[in-house]
């Protein structure tokens, strides 16, 4: 507030005065910064203040602006107990916030909560927001404590009794006086925003300060309240005046979120590392909780309110196109939030109101490209959406359903007027051309200049290559093709593996992922694209079994020890393409117990092969919850392809370990995370058949404990609930992972159709009980020296 009081551009000092005209009369005021641990109070609650300040002596106190930080929530944590102290010594206060200028999102204190609780706590007590943008509240704030300290003066019999307490307050600060037991003293010195010195009045320099005489002076400060999204929870005073009581609910991963305060944080400027994610977790998984359309409007709120805010139009044009930016990564990731005609009709109506502005016209044409190719797929009636909302409203009167109807013809023919329209930036100027070959143009080039266009089609491109890599058993696996593997290239295998790895990991969308981990069996039938996490999670058992097929193929040990190295070395190949998933399952086949067991077999190892191949055993290990693999994937750059079966059960443990809401009271526990692991589970060792039989399994406990969570309606939430953010994020962190990955794709990778061919279209057994008794038919169970030997290899 130093600008108030004409404070700018060097430090403040503890004590500053300035001569300002109030109501026509010449006053000094000085301004004394003291911070809460400088202060003492006395038993009978009178102020002890310090008897100098930077070694000046410590002038009248004729009145005390009690400061706060809305960024620091340990800032109120004497703000109780001074107000009641000086509400007792009927000293006129002001209650200040400051940093105002921060967004609600990153507060840590609500004001509107601590004014409350003030008033409950002291009564009516003048408050005020200051923030360094706004100057006004701070010379606003600062005149209505002269006046207050004024009108105290003019009442003679409260001003001499006033004036006695603070003398004999005054007095006692010569003497020691101890401070009070019961004070939380973790403040140090105040800082430059708690501090007096930042009541900034005008300077001498400056134009005096002219206020108007006005009889509601105290309840100025109603003015400036600003809008905020928090909610705000009274609560009964404190018994002990010294306890502090206010409180403020603020959205944290404890406290949970509302619908609004998700939004807030959506369109504000990102602030952290965090932030810069939090669109695209929020794009992801806000379906668990609200509807396209709900989304939509909050955001066409808050577009519309800018335009009302009374900062700088280049600041506000700013904002805008954040939020347009918003708009349209959420559209082109994913279009099918838009098929519904609810939806697609608002989105139409905003963006031709805007083609007709000149800074937002390039915007608005590339959001109605991506939104000519808005169709409807999984996503259209996922979870909350917008037929379901639509259903909810249709209690409404028949004569809203008529207004209705008579908007969207008027807005059909405004859409069609509009679209006729060819933007040329040239100068300030705009063009229209001739509507039938623009309507032609645009309709031609949507495929290639729409962002979603472009996505759909390279994911649909993706999908049907991966339809055409499921393995299909023609032939037997004989010698012939063990000689043939052997003779291929390891780093040949590593890539042909990558690449069909590659086209099925691109095939696979964040929120199908989502919705395989969170929907029943009757529900996964219905959405036609999760064939396509059905189908990586099969090639990665798949190509397990195929490892150890090869590798039992061999009656001699030599040979099963040729293949093994083979197969180790390609992993090591595998590790170096970044390519974690086809890594994952090679070890899984080597590592299997048919395998594993086979100690003549691994005698036979080269030591440096087998020593290159603990790594990657340590890399891919579970101890610290794949802590090495975490790391390296954090940390590969370039094309990558995760370990699916890990990402997936993160899911599984995050979506079915929490709750989608704060405080519900039939959250389901998660004291037995066998339960809750029990489909993620599947994904590994060849157990991907069990899939439908543990979900059932899953559904059977919960309902026999009565403690099945509650979800968000179907047409989204209503009202204030508070959704527990921490959950989604948590599985935010996957789904950016997944799309971070998808979109640094591999090189063009040429086919090879012989390891192809080695690999999808060879007959290999699947049995676990099968396989293991070809293994103990090559080395018997219990042979001589088979421990002595296993454990001699490690040793070495």
């Amino acid at each position: 507030m130093g600008r108030a009081f004409g404070i700018v551009g060097r430090p403040c000092e503890r004590i500053e005065t300035r001569k300002l005209s109030i109501d026509g009369a010449i006053h000094t005021v000085r301004l004394v910064e003291i911070a809460f641990n400088d202060l003492d109070l006395e038993d009978d609650d009178r102020i002890s203040w310090p008897d100098k300040v930077q070694d000046a002596p410590m002038p009248r106190i004729d009145g005390a602006l009690m400061l706060y930080d809305v960024m620091n929530q340990e800032s109120l944590a004497q703000v109780p107990g001074m107000l009641n102290v000086v509400h007792k010594t009927a000293l006129p206060c002001v209650l200040v916030g400051c940093k105002c200028d921060h967004h609600p999102a990153h507060r840590q204190v609500d004001p509107a909560v601590v004014e409350q609780r003030a008033k409950t706590l002291v009564g009516e007590l003048p408050a005020f927001r200051s923030s360094d943008g706004s100057p006004e509240s701070q010379r606003l704030c600062l005149s209505v404590m002269l006046r207050a300290i004024l009108a105290s003066r003019q009442d003679s019999s409260k001003a001499n009794a006033a004036l006695r307490r603070r003398a004999a307050s005054n007095s006692s600060a010569l003497r020691p006086i101890s401070p009070r037991p019961g004070w939380n003293r973790k403040h140090e010195r105040a800082s430059s925003e708690f501090s007096g010195s930042r009541l900034k009045l005008q300077s001498d320099n400056d134009a005096e300060v002219q206020v108007k005489t006005a009889p509601r002076a105290y309840n100025a400060f109603a003015d400036l309240e600003e809008p905020t999204a928090y909610d705000s929870f009274g609560s009964e005073a404190n018994d002990s005046d010294y306890e502090p009581s206010i409180v403020s609910v603020m959205p944290s991963d404890e406290n949970g979120y509302t619908f609004d305060q998700l939004v807030d944080r959506l369109v504000a400027q990102p602030q952290s590392k965090q932030d810069t994610k939090f669109i695209a977790i929020f794009l992801a998984l806000y379906r668990k909780f609200a509807a396209p359309s709900q989304l939509l409007d909050a955001i066409i709120k808050r577009f519309d309110a800018l335009e009302h805010e009374k900062h700088p139009k280049m600041i506000r044009t700013t904002s805008q196109l954040r939020h347009l930016s918003i708009m349209d990564q959420w559209l082109s990731n994913y279009p099918g939030d838009f098929a519904h005609p609810l939806t697609k009709r608002k989105m139409t109506q905003f963006v031709n109101r805007l083609s007709h502005n000149r800074i937002f016209a390039v915007a608005s044409k590339e959001i109605l490209s991506d939104l000519e190719v808005a169709h409807e797929d999984d996503d259209t009636d996922w979870a909350c959406n917008d037929k379901n909302r639509e259903r909810a409203d249709q209690g409404r009167s028949l004569s809203v359903n008529h207004v209705i109807v008579a908007e969207e013809s008027e807005d059909d023919s405004l859409s069609k007027s509009t679209t006729d329209l060819s933007i040329s930036v040239t100068g300030d100027s705009l063009s229209q051309k001739d509507a039938s070959s623009s309507h032609f143009e645009r309709s031609g080039s949507a495929t290639s200049t729409s962002s979603a266009g472009t996505m759909l089609n390279t994911i649909d491109a993706a999908r049907r290559q991966a339809k055409l890599l499921v393995p299909i058993p023609r032939a037997q696996l004989t010698k012939t093709q063990w000689h043939l593997l052997m003779g291929e290239p390891e780093e040949g295998i590593a890539r042909e593996l990558t690449r069909i790895d590659w086209i099925m990991f691109s095939s696979i969308r964040p929120r199908d992922l989502v919705r395989h981990v969170s929907l029943n069996a009757a529900e996964k039938k219905k959405c036609k694209n999760l064939d396509n996490v059905d189908r990586m999670i099969e090639h990665f058992n798949h190509l397990a079994y195929w490892v150890t097929n090869f590798i039992l193929l061999r009656d001699k040990p030599k040979h099963r020890a040729m293949m093994l190295e083979k197969f180790m070395k390609v992993a090591r190949k595998l590790r170096e393409l970044n390519n974690y998933n086809s890594l994952g399952a090679v070890l899984a086949g080597l590592n299997g117990t048919a395998i594993h067991r086979l100690a003549a077999t691994r005698e036979l190892i080269q030591p440096q092969i087998a020593k290159d191949f603990m790594k990657l055993e340590i890399l891919m290990s579970t101890q610290k919850s794949h802590f090495a693999y975490r790391l390296a994937w954090e940390n590969s750059s370039g094309e990558k392809i995760p370990y699916l079966p890990l990402h997936r059960r993160d899911l599984v443990s995050a979506a079915e370990g929490n709750a989608t809401f704060v405080a519900d009271p039939s959250r389901r526990p998660s004291a037995n995370p066998q339960v809750a692991m029990a489909k993620a589970a599947n994904a590994e060792g060849g157990a991907a058949k069990a899939e439908a039989e543990s979900a059932a399994k899953l559904q059977a406990v919960l309902n026999r404990t009565g403690q099945q969570e509650k979800e968000a309606p179907p047409g989204g939430i209503e009202g204030r609930e508070r959704i527990n953010w921490k959950k989604f994020a948590i599985m935010g962190e996957v789904i950016v992972g997944i799309q971070r990955a998808q979109g640094v794709p591999y090189p063009n990778i040429a086919r090879n159709d012989d390891i192809k061919s080695l690999v999808l279209d060879l007959r290999i057994c699947k049995d676990d009980d099968e396989l293991y008794d070809r293994s103990t038919c090559l080395e018997a169970i219990g042979a001589a020296g088979e421990q002595r030997r296993r454990f001699a290899n490690w040793f070495r």
